[in-house]
């Protein structure tokens, strides 16, 4: 559909240039949206579940879709500027990879609709959807420090960036809260796909004496579930709910509801409600957290004793009320939490 109308509207400019005289094309007044990823999604879940989001909503409320899979970062400007010829109605792009491109664009194009998931820049017709990682990973790391029996517990991230830093730091803090006398290992692969690093991580961490190793290496984490099968320790993913993939040694997985944030962005664009601004997503609006929790109908079955699992509710609606605060790693220096560890409010 999306061919045959920039097509339609290639033979109309023609017939225009030849006759002289104003030729109207019949308005297909159909809305659409497009997502430009900043590479290939192969099996990389966050840009997956992207993708998802986007599929769903066009199919529920109406919008014709299309997803553009960059080869890379430097075809990304290109791929979003061939949508914008297009006509299309919202386009959506990802991380901080995608700003220098969107901040050039937006300025040229400032009628045009975006949305932008896990960053945000200063313009009216820019949704930024944003996330509050910190505090789901906080619940993973009190679920590892509860089971461990060795009091180490270990985390395989992608880049030491202050982005990932976030899922760390929280992840730190949930262990520290229900084991304060627990060592936590940290290790970076610096790649967003390298399985290979991300096992040797994880298999150094586990031959120092840990026995949960939550893995936050995007791509990367294929590596450390291939390596908790190979040794027998327990593991955790990413974004979607990776326990389908082991559900032995994959126990939980930090749940980062990036296609809630992009359907409602596609449903808002066809209500005709869509806004700019930033739009966060945290336990409180169930766009992040353990699997067992956030998801409804995973068709996993949990691993985590049930006494367990009713623990971490009750300490997820703590960190709702305000009663528990997780330090924000990404927050001014005077808005964080003063040590890196969590509080519980007076």
């Amino acid at each position: 559909m999306r061919q045959s109308i920039r097509l339609w509207v290639v033979i109309v400019s023609a017939l225009s240039l030849l006759t002289g005289f104003s030729v109207v094309a019949a308005q297909d007044d159909e809305l659409t949206a497009t997502y430009v990823s900043t590479g290939p999604i192969g099996v990389n879940p966050f840009l997956q579940l992207i993708a998802d989001g986007l599929t769903q909503a066009g199919e529920e409320f109406g919008v014709t879709t299309l997803v553009v899979e960059s080869a890379d970062i430097t075809a990304l400007e290109d791929n979003i500027r061939a949508e914008i010829d297009a006509g299309t109605d919202l386009i959506v792009l990802n991380s901080f990879d995608s700003v220098d491109a969107l901040t050039r664009l937006t300025a040229e194009y400032p009628d045009q609709k975006w949305v932008l998931v896990d960053a945000a820049i200063d313009s009216p017709n820019v949704r930024g959807v944003l996330f509050r990682e910190h505090e789901g990973m906080f619940l993973i790391g009190a679920i590892f420090g509860s089971l461990t029996e060795s009091d180490t517990v270990g985390f395989v991230g992608a880049f030491d960036i202050p982005l990932i830093r976030r899922w760390f730091v929280g992840y730190e803090e949930g262990v520290h809260y229900v084991n304060p006398d627990a060592t936590v290992l940290e290790a970076w692969s610096n790649s967003w796909n390298d399985p290979g690093t991300s096992a040797e991580l994880a298999l150094a961490q586990f031959e120092d004496g840990a026995d949960y190793i939550a893995a936050v290496a995007a791509a990367g984490n294929t590596g450390v579930f291939e390596a908790a099968q190979e040794q027998g320790f327990f593991t955790s993913g990413v974004d979607t709910d990776q326990r389908v993939l082991d559900p032995e040694h994959i126990l939980d997985s930090m749940v980062k509801r990036t296609d809630v944030g992009v359907y409602e962005a596609v449903r808002d664009l066809a209500a005709d409600e869509f806004t700019g601004g930033v739009v966060t997503y945290g336990l409180a609006e169930n766009g992040v957290g353990p699997a067992f929790l956030v998801l409804e109908d995973s068709g996993v079955e949990s691993a985590l004793p049930e006494e367990l699992q009713e623990e971490i509710r009750e300490l997820a609606a703590q960190i709702v009320s305000g009663d528990i605060v997780v330090t924000d790693f990404l927050a001014p220096a005077e808005e964080a939490t003063p040590e890196a560890e969590a509080t519980e409010a007076a």
